[in-house]
């Protein structure tokens, strides 16, 4: 398996590039990856997209739900050797060892199985309470249904016990017998219930291909480096980065004039202040309509959906900002300003000129404990950086064709300055003429790593918040200047 990067800012291209390869190559089986179901139709476009290059019997081909689950139809596709495949990131969840053995035993007459995500995939991410909770997992050990590994944290079902489907008096076990069976379960310390999608996966193709923005920073990146994985990252077109990185740095501005200080906007600190939070949101996205001239069609807005177990779109219905309204995806009508501070890969927003963030964004910590676990860390300030700008990416910014100025409001002064230090390297960058190269994580030998890991931990112990911080964070700053960073952020 070989894996293959193109990092690269947003508007650079990067969909564009996948489809020409595709379209340029057409002996190799696909299984693209798509954040959104409106990106499917992109890639299988017959004017622009690949399958006007594609051979019949290899076309992309949509996995759908008419008949049966898409997780079937996505099988009976590769059994039945149908085409390629195109799919969205939901899939993960649903495949299992049967998937993989059928991507295994495709035959090849020519050319490769190739993987290409658009957008990194979550490989480790804390599994959906709804469908699989701490506490009906912590039933199941006591009651020997399954075995957690003391030192890893893995999960395995125990083959002595009777599985009943989900005809059986446990309904999640169906699910969670296929996560055990793929072996991407996690159990970590009585209460962070973890997936790790199987590198079995990954290594069912012979290259694989991701296309995003800051790599390094990624879960994808620091769980292939815990496997042991090295990934190429493809040169760049440096003039074109420049050009991109002229046009933000001349439209992007991001005003301290707007600034929730009182409060702590992560979604533990807005638990018990939800109610005035919300207030001071509105107010300061009202106050930045007025002091730019930006009508509400122009503008976009995000917070935590449920902090407190209220929903935030219903509070939306009750004030101005959030009377105008759309469909999602489910057909459910919601306000039209509002979008998940999750949001990737999306073109639908790019007439916004105000973008208001209204979240101190935190890394989970289950994730944080599953590379603890595995000997490894995530640099979190930097995948909370990451996650803010691909969300401000959804705006106008990303359109160089409009020319227009798009402010973005951070409310939190922690996220701010992370945001206004990135821009004012982009414009370093601009004035050098030469873009600068991602920062290599710091190497050193696995004795001093042990050593610091402990002193590490130790410090966090003695520092309420400080799991904010990765390993990596505590090797560059050192426990003082973090110390110093967690007063600043209180």
């Amino acid at each position: 398996m070989k894996v293959q990067v193109l990092s690269a800012i947003m508007s650079y291209g990067k969909s564009t590039s996948a489809i020409k390869m595709i379209s340029s190559e057409p002996d190799n089986f696909y299984f693209v990856m798509l954040p959104y179901l409106d990106e499917v139709k992109r890639y299988q476009c017959e004017e622009k997209g690949a399958n006007q290059y594609l051979p019949e019997g290899n076309k992309l081909v949509e996995p759908c739900d008419e008949k049966t689950t898409k997780s079937q139809d996505l099988l009976n596709i590769l059994k039945q050797r149908q085409g390629s495949v195109v799919t969205t990131h939901a899939m993960f969840e649903n495949l299992t060892q049967e998937h993989f053995n059928s991507i295994k035993n495709l035959p090849m007459r020519r050319g490769e199985k190739v993987l290409v995500l658009d957008e990194t995939i979550d490989l480790v991410k804390p599994v959906n309470d709804n469908r699989l909770s701490s506490k009906a997992l912590q039933a199941d050990v006591e009651n020997e249904y399954i075995i957690v590994n003391e030192d890893t944290g893995k999960v395995q079902w125990n083959s002595c016990k009777e599985f009943e489907g989900n005809q059986g008096a446990y309904h999640h076990h169906e699910h969670l017998k296929n996560l055990c069976d793929t072996g991407m379960l996690y159990f970590i310390e009585g209460r962070y219930v973890v997936m790790e999608v199987s590198i079995n996966f990954l290594e069912c193709f012979d290259r694989v291909l991701v296309l995003t923005y800051r790599w390094e920073s990624s879960i994808m990146a620091n769980y292939l480096k815990v496997q042991g994985v090295d990934a190429e990252i493809l040169d760049l077109d440096e003039d074109r980065v420049l050009d991109i990185y002229k046009y933000i740095a001349d439209h992007l501005v991001i005003p301290d004039d707007y600034s929730i200080e009182e409060y702590r906007l992560s979604k533990e600190g807005m638990k018990n202040n939800v109610g005035p939070i919300r207030s001071e949101i509105n107010k300061h996205i009202k106050q930045a309509m007025r002091d730019y001239e930006i009508g509400l069609d122009e503008t976009l807005f995000t917070t935590f959906k449920n902090p407190d177990g209220e929903s935030t779109i219903d509070w939306l219905k009750t004030v101005k900002i959030g009377q105008s309204t759309k469909l999602d995806s489910q057909g459910k009508e919601v306000p039209a300003c509002f979008l998940s501070h999750t949001t990737l890969g999306t073109n639908e927003y790019r007439h916004c000129r105000l973008m208001v963030y209204g979240l101190d964004k935190r890394i989970q910590p289950a994730v944080q404990s599953y590379f603890s676990r595995n000997g490894s860390s995530m640099p979190a300030a930097e995948w909370e950086l990451s996650s803010l700008i691909q969300w401000l990416f959804r705006g106008c910014i990303r359109d160089q064709q409009s020319g227009k100025e798009m402010i973005a409001v951070i409310l939190c002064p922690r996220m701010r300055k992370m945001a206004q230090d990135w821009l004012e390297g982009i414009k370093r960058q601009v004035r050098e003429g030469k873009v600068a190269k991602a920062s290599e994580a710091i190497s050193i030998d696995s004795k001093t790593r042990r050593t610091k890991m402990q002193q590490f931990n130790k410090w966090k112990k003695n520092n309420p918040g400080g799991e904010s911080f990765s390993f990596d964070d505590y090797l560059i700053y050192g426990g003082p200047k973090l110390k110093r960073m967690l007063k600043e952020a209180a």
